[in-house]
Protein backbone atom coordinates (compact mmCIF):
# COMPACT_ATOMS: atom_id res chain seq x y z
CA UNK A 1 0.00 0.00 0.00
CA UNK A 2 1.48 3.35 -1.07
CA UNK A 3 1.98 6.23 1.33
CA UNK A 4 -0.61 8.39 -0.46
CA UNK A 5 -3.24 5.62 -0.25
CA UNK A 6 -2.48 5.13 3.42
CA UNK A 7 -2.85 8.89 4.03
CA UNK A 8 -6.21 8.91 2.21
CA UNK A 9 -7.50 6.10 4.40
CA UNK A 10 -6.26 7.87 7.53
CA UNK A 11 -7.89 11.12 6.41
CA UNK A 12 -11.18 9.32 5.70
CA UNK A 13 -11.09 7.65 9.12
CA UNK A 14 -10.52 11.03 10.79
CA UNK A 15 -13.50 12.56 9.00
CA UNK A 16 -15.71 9.58 9.88
CA UNK A 17 -14.74 9.92 13.53
CA UNK A 18 -15.59 13.64 13.54
CA UNK A 19 -18.90 13.02 11.78
CA UNK A 20 -19.82 10.29 14.26
CA UNK A 21 -19.57 12.93 17.02
CA UNK A 22 -20.72 15.90 14.95
CA UNK A 23 -22.48 17.77 17.77
CA UNK A 24 -19.39 17.62 19.96
CA UNK A 25 -17.24 18.61 16.99
CA UNK A 26 -19.46 21.62 16.26
CA UNK A 27 -19.37 22.79 19.88
CA UNK A 28 -15.58 22.34 19.94
CA UNK A 29 -15.14 24.73 17.00
CA UNK A 30 -17.17 27.53 18.66
CA UNK A 31 -14.08 29.11 20.21
CA UNK A 32 -12.33 29.21 16.84
CA UNK A 33 -15.46 30.50 15.07
CA UNK A 34 -15.96 33.33 17.57
CA UNK A 35 -12.29 34.30 17.52
CA UNK A 36 -11.99 34.47 13.74
CA UNK A 37 -15.40 36.14 13.28
CA UNK A 38 -14.59 38.79 15.88
CA UNK A 39 -11.27 39.78 14.37
CA UNK A 40 -12.66 39.96 10.83
CA UNK A 41 -15.56 42.07 12.07
CA UNK A 42 -13.16 44.45 13.85
CA UNK A 43 -10.91 44.63 10.78
CA UNK A 44 -13.90 45.39 8.55
CA UNK A 45 -15.21 48.10 10.90
CA UNK A 46 -11.74 49.61 11.31
CA UNK A 47 -11.22 49.84 7.55
CA UNK A 48 -14.71 51.29 7.11
CA UNK A 49 -14.11 53.97 9.75
CA UNK A 50 -10.68 54.75 8.33
CA UNK A 51 -12.09 54.88 4.79
CA UNK A 52 -14.88 57.26 5.75
CA UNK A 53 -12.59 59.63 7.62
CA UNK A 54 -10.02 59.54 4.82
CA UNK A 55 -12.70 60.29 2.23
CA UNK A 56 -13.82 63.34 4.23
CA UNK A 57 -10.25 64.55 4.68
CA UNK A 58 -9.36 64.05 1.00
CA UNK A 59 -12.45 65.96 -0.08
CA UNK A 60 -10.95 69.04 1.55
CA UNK A 61 -7.79 68.59 -0.51
CA UNK A 62 -4.18 68.05 0.49
CA UNK A 63 -3.46 71.78 0.18
CA UNK A 64 -5.85 72.80 2.96
CA UNK A 65 -4.19 73.86 6.23
CA UNK A 66 -5.72 74.35 9.66
CA UNK A 67 -4.47 77.23 11.76
CA UNK A 68 -5.30 78.31 15.31
CA UNK A 69 -3.71 79.79 18.43
CA UNK A 70 -4.34 76.58 20.37
CA UNK A 71 -1.14 75.04 21.70
CA UNK A 72 -0.83 71.43 22.99
CA UNK A 73 -0.14 71.18 26.72
CA UNK A 74 2.99 69.14 25.97
CA UNK A 75 4.70 72.30 24.69
CA UNK A 76 4.05 74.13 27.96
CA UNK A 77 5.83 71.37 29.88
CA UNK A 78 9.05 71.83 27.92
CA UNK A 79 9.17 75.59 27.29
CA UNK A 80 7.68 78.92 28.24
CA UNK A 81 5.07 79.93 25.69
CA UNK A 82 3.23 83.23 25.38
CA UNK A 83 -0.29 82.88 24.06
CA UNK A 84 -1.27 85.19 21.22
CA UNK A 85 -4.61 85.35 19.37
CA UNK A 86 -4.89 84.32 15.74
CA UNK A 87 -6.86 87.39 14.73
CA UNK A 88 -7.77 88.88 11.36
CA UNK A 89 -4.73 91.18 11.34
CA UNK A 90 -2.35 88.25 11.83
CA UNK A 91 -3.86 86.37 8.88
CA UNK A 92 -3.82 89.53 6.74
CA UNK A 93 -0.07 89.87 7.34
CA UNK A 94 0.35 86.14 6.67
CA UNK A 95 -1.29 86.49 3.25
CA UNK A 96 1.06 89.33 2.39
CA UNK A 97 4.10 87.20 3.26
CA UNK A 98 2.79 84.02 1.60
CA UNK A 99 1.18 84.93 -1.75
CA UNK A 100 0.32 81.28 -2.47
CA UNK A 101 -2.58 81.50 0.04
CA UNK A 102 -5.72 81.62 -2.08
CA UNK A 103 -8.40 81.49 0.63
CA UNK A 104 -8.27 82.23 4.35
CA UNK A 105 -11.58 81.35 5.98
CA UNK A 106 -12.27 82.01 9.69
CA UNK A 107 -14.54 79.86 11.83
CA UNK A 108 -15.84 80.44 15.35
CA UNK A 109 -18.44 78.79 17.57
CA UNK A 110 -21.08 80.40 19.75
CA UNK A 111 -21.86 78.16 22.72
CA UNK A 112 -24.88 78.51 24.97
CA UNK A 113 -26.84 76.02 27.03
CA UNK A 114 -29.95 78.18 26.79
CA UNK A 115 -30.01 78.76 23.03
CA UNK A 116 -33.51 78.00 21.78
CA UNK A 117 -34.84 77.91 18.24
CA UNK A 118 -38.57 78.65 18.04
CA UNK A 119 -40.88 78.19 15.07
CA UNK A 120 -44.49 78.75 16.05
CA UNK A 121 -45.25 76.21 18.76
CA UNK A 122 -42.06 74.20 18.08
CA UNK A 123 -39.09 74.78 20.37
CA UNK A 124 -35.71 73.11 20.00
CA UNK A 125 -32.58 73.55 22.11
CA UNK A 126 -29.27 74.11 20.28
CA UNK A 127 -25.86 73.78 21.89
CA UNK A 128 -23.86 75.96 19.53
CA UNK A 129 -23.76 77.93 16.29
CA UNK A 130 -20.92 77.61 13.78
CA UNK A 131 -19.88 80.96 12.33
CA UNK A 132 -18.20 80.91 8.89
CA UNK A 133 -17.57 83.34 6.05
CA UNK A 134 -18.59 83.00 2.40
CA UNK A 135 -16.02 80.22 1.85
CA UNK A 136 -16.71 78.25 5.01
CA UNK A 137 -19.39 75.88 3.76
CA UNK A 138 -17.36 74.88 0.68
CA UNK A 139 -14.17 74.33 2.67
CA UNK A 140 -16.15 72.24 5.19
CA UNK A 141 -17.45 70.00 2.37
CA UNK A 142 -21.04 71.02 3.03
CA UNK A 143 -23.39 70.79 0.06
CA UNK A 144 -26.71 72.61 -0.12
CA UNK A 145 -29.92 70.68 -0.75
CA UNK A 146 -31.98 73.87 -1.03
CA UNK A 147 -31.35 77.59 -0.96
CA UNK A 148 -28.02 79.40 -0.92
CA UNK A 149 -24.92 79.76 1.18
CA UNK A 150 -23.45 82.91 2.65
CA UNK A 151 -22.08 85.89 0.72
CA UNK A 152 -19.47 88.51 1.49
CA UNK A 153 -22.35 90.96 2.01
CA UNK A 154 -23.83 88.66 4.69
CA UNK A 155 -20.51 88.71 6.52
CA UNK A 156 -19.89 92.45 6.17
CA UNK A 157 -23.42 93.46 7.21
CA UNK A 158 -23.64 90.70 9.85
CA UNK A 159 -26.89 89.56 8.32
CA UNK A 160 -29.13 87.43 10.59
CA UNK A 161 -29.36 84.54 8.10
CA UNK A 162 -29.02 80.83 8.86
CA UNK A 163 -28.15 77.60 7.00
CA UNK A 164 -29.41 74.49 8.81
CA UNK A 165 -28.33 70.89 8.78
CA UNK A 166 -31.05 68.51 7.54
CA UNK A 167 -31.76 67.00 10.98
CA UNK A 168 -32.25 70.39 12.61
CA UNK A 169 -34.40 71.55 9.69
CA UNK A 170 -36.54 68.44 10.05
CA UNK A 171 -36.91 68.99 13.81
CA UNK A 172 -38.13 72.52 13.18
CA UNK A 173 -40.49 71.48 10.38
CA UNK A 174 -38.55 73.31 7.64
CA UNK A 175 -38.64 72.19 4.00
CA UNK A 176 -37.68 73.77 0.67
CA UNK A 177 -40.88 75.81 0.84
CA UNK A 178 -39.67 77.33 4.14
CA UNK A 179 -36.73 79.21 2.56
CA UNK A 180 -36.98 82.91 3.32
CA UNK A 181 -39.10 82.37 6.42
CA UNK A 182 -38.06 83.85 9.76
CA UNK A 183 -37.89 82.22 13.17
CA UNK A 184 -36.47 83.04 16.59
CA UNK A 185 -32.90 81.98 17.39
CA UNK A 186 -31.69 82.73 20.88
CA UNK A 187 -34.28 85.48 21.19
CA UNK A 188 -33.25 87.10 17.88
CA UNK A 189 -34.97 87.01 14.52
CA UNK A 190 -33.25 84.81 11.95
CA UNK A 191 -33.99 84.09 8.29
CA UNK A 192 -33.60 80.61 6.82
CA UNK A 193 -31.64 80.83 3.55
CA UNK A 194 -30.40 77.26 3.07
CA UNK A 195 -30.71 73.60 4.09
CA UNK A 196 -27.77 71.20 3.74
CA UNK A 197 -27.72 67.75 2.16
CA UNK A 198 -27.67 64.80 4.58
CA UNK A 199 -24.23 63.35 5.27
CA UNK A 200 -24.96 60.86 8.03
CA UNK A 201 -24.04 60.92 11.69
CA UNK A 202 -20.59 60.43 13.16
CA UNK A 203 -20.09 56.71 13.99
CA UNK A 204 -20.59 55.78 17.67
CA UNK A 205 -21.78 59.28 18.54
CA UNK A 206 -25.29 60.05 19.82
CA UNK A 207 -27.64 61.49 17.24
CA UNK A 208 -29.66 63.46 19.74
CA UNK A 209 -28.87 65.66 22.67
CA UNK A 210 -30.61 63.59 25.31
CA UNK A 211 -34.00 65.13 25.99
CA UNK A 212 -36.83 64.58 23.57
CA UNK A 213 -36.94 68.28 22.79
CA UNK A 214 -33.22 68.51 22.11
CA UNK A 215 -32.18 68.83 18.51
CA UNK A 216 -29.49 66.61 17.03
CA UNK A 217 -26.18 68.30 17.70
CA UNK A 218 -23.65 65.66 16.74
CA UNK A 219 -22.37 65.31 13.21
CA UNK A 220 -22.83 67.42 10.09
CA UNK A 221 -26.59 66.82 9.91
CA UNK A 222 -27.07 68.65 13.21
CA UNK A 223 -25.04 71.76 12.35
CA UNK A 224 -26.38 75.32 12.42
CA UNK A 225 -24.33 77.81 10.36
CA UNK A 226 -24.47 81.61 10.56
CA UNK A 227 -22.29 84.26 8.89
CA UNK A 228 -19.04 85.11 10.67
CA UNK A 229 -19.81 88.06 12.95
CA UNK A 230 -23.59 87.59 13.09
CA UNK A 231 -25.44 86.85 16.34
CA UNK A 232 -22.38 87.97 18.29
CA UNK A 233 -24.68 89.02 21.16
CA UNK A 234 -25.31 85.33 21.85
CA UNK A 235 -21.62 84.54 22.30
CA UNK A 236 -19.07 85.37 24.94
CA UNK A 237 -16.94 88.51 24.63
CA UNK A 238 -14.00 87.89 22.28
CA UNK A 239 -15.63 84.95 20.44
CA UNK A 240 -14.68 86.42 17.06
CA UNK A 241 -11.28 87.81 18.11
CA UNK A 242 -9.44 84.47 18.05
CA UNK A 243 -11.04 82.23 15.40
CA UNK A 244 -9.92 78.94 13.89
CA UNK A 245 -8.75 79.31 10.25
CA UNK A 246 -8.80 77.19 7.13
CA UNK A 247 -6.12 78.16 4.63
CA UNK A 248 -6.18 76.94 1.04
CA UNK A 249 -2.93 77.36 -0.85
CA UNK A 250 -2.03 77.09 -4.52
CA UNK A 251 -2.11 73.43 -5.55
CA UNK A 252 1.05 73.87 -7.63
CA UNK A 253 3.11 74.44 -4.48
CA UNK A 254 4.32 71.20 -2.79
CA UNK A 255 2.56 70.59 0.54
CA UNK A 256 5.79 70.40 2.56
CA UNK A 257 7.09 73.63 1.00
CA UNK A 258 3.79 75.42 1.61
CA UNK A 259 3.70 74.28 5.25
CA UNK A 260 7.27 75.43 5.85
CA UNK A 261 6.54 78.84 4.26
CA UNK A 262 3.46 79.30 6.44
CA UNK A 263 5.31 78.29 9.60
CA UNK A 264 8.26 80.60 8.96
CA UNK A 265 5.96 83.51 8.11
CA UNK A 266 3.90 82.99 11.27
CA UNK A 267 7.02 82.86 13.43
CA UNK A 268 8.18 86.10 11.85
CA UNK A 269 4.82 87.81 12.44
CA UNK A 270 4.74 86.64 16.07
CA UNK A 271 8.34 87.61 16.75
CA UNK A 272 9.55 84.09 17.55
CA UNK A 273 13.33 83.78 17.42
CA UNK A 274 15.82 80.93 17.29
CA UNK A 275 14.67 77.78 19.04
CA UNK A 276 11.56 79.34 20.60
CA UNK A 277 8.65 76.88 20.26
CA UNK A 278 5.66 77.70 18.07
CA UNK A 279 2.79 79.39 19.92
CA UNK A 280 0.27 78.31 17.30
CA UNK A 281 -1.04 75.13 15.67
CA UNK A 282 -0.56 74.57 11.94
CA UNK A 283 -1.57 71.27 10.39
CA UNK A 284 -2.17 70.04 6.87
CA UNK A 285 -4.60 67.44 5.65
CA UNK A 286 -1.61 65.22 4.91
CA UNK A 287 -0.78 65.21 8.62
CA UNK A 288 -4.36 64.27 9.46
CA UNK A 289 -4.23 61.42 6.95
CA UNK A 290 -1.06 60.11 8.62
CA UNK A 291 -2.76 60.31 12.01
CA UNK A 292 -5.80 58.37 10.78
CA UNK A 293 -3.55 55.69 9.28
CA UNK A 294 -1.65 55.39 12.57
CA UNK A 295 -4.90 54.97 14.51
CA UNK A 296 -6.02 52.33 12.02
CA UNK A 297 -2.76 50.40 12.48
CA UNK A 298 -3.15 50.54 16.27
CA UNK A 299 -6.68 49.18 16.04
CA UNK A 300 -5.45 46.39 13.75
CA UNK A 301 -2.80 45.43 16.31
CA UNK A 302 -5.39 45.45 19.07
CA UNK A 303 -7.65 43.18 17.02
CA UNK A 304 -4.70 40.84 16.46
CA UNK A 305 -4.17 40.57 20.21
CA UNK A 306 -7.87 39.90 20.66
CA UNK A 307 -7.96 37.07 18.14
CA UNK A 308 -4.81 35.61 19.68
CA UNK A 309 -6.56 35.29 23.03
CA UNK A 310 -9.70 33.86 21.42
CA UNK A 311 -7.75 31.28 19.44
CA UNK A 312 -5.75 30.33 22.53
CA UNK A 313 -9.00 29.61 24.37
CA UNK A 314 -10.34 27.75 21.32
CA UNK A 315 -7.12 25.74 21.02
CA UNK A 316 -7.30 24.68 24.66
CA UNK A 317 -10.88 23.56 24.03
CA UNK A 318 -9.77 21.49 21.03
CA UNK A 319 -6.97 19.86 23.03
CA UNK A 320 -9.37 19.06 25.87
CA UNK A 321 -11.87 17.39 23.53
CA UNK A 322 -9.12 15.47 21.74
CA UNK A 323 -7.84 14.14 25.08
CA UNK A 324 -11.37 13.03 25.93
CA UNK A 325 -11.59 11.40 22.49
CA UNK A 326 -8.33 9.51 23.08
CA UNK A 327 -9.69 8.14 26.35
CA UNK A 328 -13.02 7.15 24.78
CA UNK A 329 -11.34 5.45 21.83
CA UNK A 330 -8.63 3.61 23.74
CA UNK A 331 -10.03 0.18 22.83
CA UNK A 332 -10.45 1.24 19.17
CA UNK A 333 -6.81 2.32 19.07
CA UNK A 334 -5.78 -1.02 20.56
CA UNK A 335 -7.73 -2.92 17.89
CA UNK A 336 -6.18 -0.85 15.08
CA UNK A 337 -2.68 -1.44 16.43
CA UNK A 338 -3.35 -5.16 16.81
CA UNK A 339 -4.39 -5.21 13.14
CA UNK A 340 -1.11 -3.61 12.07
CA UNK A 341 -1.64 0.15 12.33
CA UNK A 342 1.58 1.99 13.03
CA UNK A 343 2.16 4.73 15.59
CA UNK A 344 2.53 7.16 12.71
CA UNK A 345 -0.94 6.30 11.40
CA UNK A 346 -2.56 6.94 14.79
CA UNK A 347 -0.59 10.17 15.25
CA UNK A 348 -1.55 11.50 11.80
CA UNK A 349 -5.23 10.62 12.25
CA UNK A 350 -5.57 12.53 15.51
CA UNK A 351 -3.61 15.47 14.11
CA UNK A 352 -5.90 15.55 11.08
CA UNK A 353 -8.96 15.56 13.34
CA UNK A 354 -7.59 18.54 15.32
CA UNK A 355 -6.59 20.50 12.21
CA UNK A 356 -9.91 19.80 10.45
CA UNK A 357 -11.81 21.02 13.52
CA UNK A 358 -9.83 24.27 13.63
CA UNK A 359 -9.85 24.93 9.88
CA UNK A 360 -13.60 24.26 9.73
CA UNK A 361 -14.04 26.72 12.59
CA UNK A 362 -11.88 29.21 10.69
CA UNK A 363 -14.00 28.82 7.55
CA UNK A 364 -17.26 29.33 9.42
CA UNK A 365 -15.67 32.27 11.28
CA UNK A 366 -14.69 33.87 7.95
CA UNK A 367 -18.24 33.57 6.60
CA UNK A 368 -19.76 34.96 9.81
CA UNK A 369 -17.12 37.68 10.25
CA UNK A 370 -17.34 38.97 6.67
CA UNK A 371 -21.15 39.00 6.73
CA UNK A 372 -21.40 40.65 10.16
CA UNK A 373 -18.59 43.14 9.47
CA UNK A 374 -20.08 44.18 6.14
CA UNK A 375 -23.54 44.69 7.65
CA UNK A 376 -22.25 46.67 10.66
CA UNK A 377 -19.94 48.85 8.54
CA UNK A 378 -22.87 49.84 6.33
CA UNK A 379 -25.16 50.52 9.30
CA UNK A 380 -22.66 52.29 11.57
CA UNK A 381 -20.21 53.88 9.13
CA UNK A 382 -22.25 54.19 5.93
CA UNK A 383 -19.07 53.01 4.23
CA UNK A 384 -17.83 49.64 2.94
CA UNK A 385 -14.68 48.50 4.72
CA UNK A 386 -13.76 45.14 3.23
CA UNK A 387 -11.36 42.51 4.54
CA UNK A 388 -7.75 42.46 3.25
CA UNK A 389 -6.28 39.28 1.81
CA UNK A 390 -3.80 38.93 4.66
CA UNK A 391 -6.69 38.75 7.14
CA UNK A 392 -8.47 36.07 5.09
CA UNK A 393 -5.26 34.08 4.75
CA UNK A 394 -4.57 34.34 8.47
CA UNK A 395 -8.12 33.17 9.20
CA UNK A 396 -7.19 29.78 7.70
CA UNK A 397 -3.46 29.48 8.45
CA UNK A 398 -3.63 30.50 12.11
CA UNK A 399 -6.41 28.02 13.04
CA UNK A 400 -4.49 25.29 11.18
CA UNK A 401 -1.40 26.13 13.23
CA UNK A 402 -3.53 26.12 16.39
CA UNK A 403 -4.87 22.68 15.45
CA UNK A 404 -1.36 21.32 14.92
CA UNK A 405 -0.04 22.85 18.14
CA UNK A 406 -2.86 21.84 20.46
CA UNK A 407 -3.57 18.54 18.72
CA UNK A 408 0.00 17.32 18.91
CA UNK A 409 -0.06 16.23 22.57
CA UNK A 410 -3.34 14.24 22.34
CA UNK A 411 -2.15 12.65 19.07
CA UNK A 412 1.21 11.74 20.58
CA UNK A 413 -0.52 10.28 23.62
CA UNK A 414 -2.85 8.17 21.44
CA UNK A 415 0.03 6.86 19.32
CA UNK A 416 1.98 5.71 22.40
CA UNK A 417 -0.82 3.56 23.81
CA UNK A 418 0.20 -0.06 24.37
CA UNK A 419 -2.08 -2.28 22.21
CA UNK A 420 -2.44 -4.97 24.89
CA UNK A 421 -3.36 -2.49 27.63
CA UNK A 422 -5.66 -0.68 25.18
CA UNK A 423 -7.53 -3.90 24.36
CA UNK A 424 -8.09 -4.54 28.06
CA UNK A 425 -9.55 -1.04 28.56
CA UNK A 426 -13.27 -0.99 29.36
Amino acid sequence: MSGWTRFQETFRAALQSLWAHRLRSALTTLGIIIGVASVLTVVNLTRALEGRIMAEVRREGSHTFFLSSWVPMSRFRTARITRMPMDVQTVRELRELVPSIQIASPQASIFSREMLAKVGSLTRRLSYLTCVDEHGLDLSNQELAFGRGFTATDRITRAPVVVLGPKVAEDLGFTEASLGKTFTLGGQTAELVGILKPQGEIPFMPSEGGDEEDSAIWGPDGMVYVPFGSFRELGRPGTFDNPFWRLQVDGRVPVAEAEESLRLALRQIRGLRGDSPDNFMLESNSRQIERVEKIGSTLMMASGAMVGISLLVGGIGVMNIMLVSVTERTREIGVRKALGARRRNILVQFLIEAVVLCVAGGLLGVILGVALGTALSQVLMKHFGGVPLWALGSAFLVPAAVGLTFGLYPAHRASKLDPIEALRYE
